[in-house]
């Protein structure tokens, strides 16, 4: 057998598949970026590169001294895993000043991430401003003309130093010093990018202005700084932003429809190497689905656009003319060593090359003698189980021509049992029936090759044999099922009806060096034959073209190119699925093509957040500040964030946390002015490895002030939330108000609450409240929900979402619809 020749028919089937929108990172190109470690050098540089004023310079120093004296924090979380020398404090993808004002203008790979994390539509659709920040350096920013008539500035902290000196000078490090705390004396120290806002007296901005933050870079801190003042009467809103069913996912011995794979199920990755899934993912998604048609048709496959598909793209390895068609003008040396890249499925193009890895799994087993192949493959072609008189046994039917296949396997069956097969010719039919009563084979085949023809199937134990050992068992299924073909030239085929052998006979091809292709025939209408009702079903026909060389799939090492024929979009309303895989290759396998599973970057090392915010609102402003954060599960996102309300201003936090390691904030308001109000609404959501402790502060240094602190959180499989909050009512500070409240819920008995409230009453008039509950989901209310025909997952989910509506109903709706989808992707893994 020569390598197989793809078919260009149309595709059959294509069901839908998805990731997790943000783990995905670009190569680490800068222009700007500093070795690792932290000194008074690297300070000083960092100062240097953006071109600063003295008295910043100045301050940075002072913050880093301040810094190496002090100790890390005694409570909370445990931080003494944190190397402060293993960071990058600066990396900036652009030159210093270089930021844009043209989403256009950004390098490709910078827009491409942020374009997939929704900056361009936020822009056009609801923000009044936007900014995008890409580990150290502020790459975009951009605020609507007619709030910059109105006098709004918005731009980022950088820039503003140089434009805004004088506001900047009169605020910076005014709301939080460098010597509040260890992270707020290394955030003024090396601190880079982040916003700055001014909204001038009595203006309202009406539209939100949003930024996101993303770490791209492995082992890089990301310190923005953010300075927000509304003045006298103005009135500002900023958001910030942290970075289907059926597809079938080759787990090595069969294809499994993606919303059946389970935590501990084997995969195959990308280097054919099984792998072991550690969390499964489903969200809501309403958009088009890309669908990718290789020249193997029956290997068709749809994903969302944004998803990564292993590929060389053809205009890398073309010499000239690019399209489908232009095999014998590609570089073939090229081809051979250039490193496959993945490219989101929407930038695909027809004629670029996927990757299908062979499977490497090999397991030996000596109970699988030559004789036992040979019957497999036969069964496979020609056999059947079936009781006889209550007896077990085993029959095929040959042509009653093929003696010579007749004969290997009686040889083969008499080796196995000890005993001579009957044979049964049929000459009306022109067929011969061979059988023996076996138990023992009966079971064999039952348990390695299945029963019926759309239900046949090689078990894993024969998956994983030795390719040599397979070889007998294709050669022996080929000679019962394969025919030839002469359209087109000379077509060795085999047809079945069952969709798993298709796939695994595929497979098997591979491990024996060949490309198979597989074409999908749709069942019709039942015809008539010799007297005969014959019902057509749909058809799986597996092929190759013997003693020619393949024009168009490439065999690259312990894998082959198959080139993609054409590309569609097609409209999509459904949930779709993903999920994680053991090891830093998190890759696995649709329709045996190699994907990658994908808020931010995945890496085995961890990074580091330590960001500082600023809000000032003078009299009568009103200032409401949004977050919803997912940083990756390996940052440590430490981060101070505190406002000051002079009299009849309002202050509100709305503040979401879901991602990473270690979470440390507890968003703050000092009420300094008269009637000045707060409302901290937090949220934490902590699962496996995860810590959050989260919380807020509100300190009453003035009369008849009011504060409202509201905390929510949820800790499942082993997650740890904390509520840490200080309320704190100054001598002289009459009138007060203040309430509290803590609610905890606790979905499974793995996940960890506490509370640590400290109040701190000067004033007898006060009037404080504070209640904590803690409550896990009861049984009833399950039931309940799945009597009126939700599955448990889904009564789960919406059980949390109303535990969290408080939140959510204060949120932008496009970040209320992301909660939702991250609340359902962490519960994915968790019902079930």
């Amino acid at each position: 057998m020569e390598l197989f020749e793809v078919d260009m028919a149309q595709a059959g089937e294509i069901t839908p598949l998805d990731y997790t929108r943000y783990d995905f990172k670009n190569p680490e190109t800068y222009r700007l970026r500093i070795p690792k470690g932290l000194s008074r050098d690297v300070v000083t540089q960092i100062s240097k590169f953006k071109d600063e004023p003295t008295w910043m310079l100045e301050y940075r120093l002072r913050a880093y001294d301040h810094f190496v004296e002090r100790p890390m924090p005694d409570w909370g979380p445990d931080l003494g895993d944190i190397d402060f020398d293993s960071y990058t404090y600066y990396a900036n993808p652009l030159l210093e000043g270089e930021t844009k004002r043209k989403w256009e203008d950004l390098p490709d790979d910078i827009k491409n991430t942020f374009e997939k994390l929704g900056i361009p539509k936020a822009e056009r659709e609801y923000f009044g401003g936007v900014g995008a920040q890409y580990d150290s350096g502020t790459v975009y920013h951009k605020i609507r003309e007619d709030l910059v008539k109105k006098g709004v500035v918005f731009c980022d902290t950088d820039t503003a130093v140089k434009e805004h000196p004088d506001i900047v000078r009169k605020y910076f490090g005014k709301i939080v010093p460098y010597n509040d705390n260890k992270f707020s004396a290394l955030n003024s120290a090396v601190w880079s990018g982040g916003s700055f806002v001014y909204v001038p007296p009595g203006v309202d901005a009406g539209i939100p202005l949003q930024a996101y933050f993303r770490i791209n870079a492995k082992n890089v801190g990301q310190f923005e700084r953010t300075l927000i003042i509304a003045d006298q009467g103005a009135k500002v809103h900023y958001i910030e932003g942290c970075g289907p069913a059926g597809e079938e996912i080759l787990v090595g011995d069969r294809v499994t429809p993606i919303e059946q794979i389970a935590v501990g199920q084997r995969v195959l990755n990308s280097d054919g190497v099984e792998t072991t899934v550690e969390k499964t993912m489903v969200r809501r998604y309403d958009g088009d689905l890309v669908g990718v048609h290789p020249a193997s048709p029956g290997n068709a496959f749809q994903l969302t656009p944004e998803h990564p598909v292993l590929c060389i793209p053809r205009r890398k390895v073309s010499k000239g003319q690019y399209g489908f068609q232009s095999y014998d003008i590609l570089d073939h040396e090229r081809i051979q060593t250039i490193t496959p890249e993945f490219v989101p499925a929407g930038e695909l193009h027809p004629g670029d090359f996927l990757v299908y890895p062979i499977n490497k799994t090999t397991r030996d087993d000596s109970s699988f003698t030559d004789a036992t192949m040979v019957v497999l493959g036969y069964y496979l072609a020609e056999g059947c189980v079936q009781l006889i008189n209550e007896c077990k046994a085993v029959t095929f039917t040959f042509h009653i021509d093929e003696t010579e296949y007749v004969e290997e396997l009686s040889k083969a069956i008499t080796e196995l049992t000890g005993k001579v097969p009957w044979k049964n010719p049929q000459p009306e039919r022109h067929a011969v029936t061979v059988g023996v009563y076996s138990e023992a084979l009966y079971e064999r085949c039952l348990e390695h090759a299945g029963k019926y023809a759309e239900a046949k199937a090689l078990s894993k134990a024969v998956m994983d044999l030795p390719p040599a050992k397979q070889r007998s068992l294709l050669r022996c299924y080929y000679n019962g099922d394969g025919n030839v073909s002469q359209m087109h030239g000379t077509v060795l085929r085999v047809m079945t009806v069952s969709r798993q052998l298709a796939f695994q006979v595929q497979e098997l091809q591979a491990r024996q060096g060949f490309f198979a292709t597989i074409r999908i025939r749709e069942p019709f209408e039942e015809t008539m034959k010799d007297g005969r009702r014959i019902s057509h079903r749909r058809m799986y026909t597996i092929y190759h073209r013997p003693n020619r060389h393949v024009r168009t799939v490439i065999r690259r090492g312990d894998s082959f190119l198959v080139p993609i024929r054409e590309m569609s979009w097609t409209p999509y309303h459904g949930d779709v699925y993903n999920f994680h895989v053991a090891g830093e290759n998190n890759t696995y396998l649709v329709k045996g093509f190699s994907v990658h599973n994908c808020t931010a970057p995945i890496y085995s090392t961890d990074s580091l957040h330590a960001a500082v915010v600023e809000v000032v609102a003078e009299p009568h402003a009103k200032v409401r500040y949004t977050t919803v954060q997912n940083w990756s599960k390996n940052v440590y996102n430490l981060v101070t964030k505190r406002a000051v309300a002079y009299e009849d201003a309002l202050v509100e936090w709305v503040d979401g946390n879901m991602g990473s390691k270690v979470t440390m904030k507890y968003p703050s308001v000092y009420l300094r002015g008269r009637r000045a109000r707060a409302d901290i609404l937090s949220v934490a959501f902590a699962s496996q490895g995860q810590i959050i402790d989260s919380g807020a502060k509100a300190v009453h240094s003035a009369p008849d002030t009011s504060s409202k602190i509201i905390s929510k959180s949820i800790a499942i499989r082993g997650g740890q939330t904390s509520y840490r909050g200080l309320l704190h009512v100054a001598p002289g500070a009459t009138g007060v108000k203040a309430a509290v409240r803590c609610d905890a819920l606790l979905p499974d008995e793995s996940g960890r609450s506490d509370t640590y409230p400290y109040n701190e009453i000067h004033e007898e008039d006060a009037t404080i409240t504070h209640e904590a509950v803690v409550g896990k989901i009861g049984e009833e209310q399950i039931f309940y929900l799945m009597s009126r025909g939700l599955s448990e997952s889904d009564a789960i989910h919406l059980i949390l979402m109303g535990f969290l509506a408080e939140f959510s109903k204060e949120l932008p709706v496009d970040y209320a619809l992301e909660l939702n989808r991250l609340i359902q992707l962490e519960m994915a893994g968790a019902v079930g």
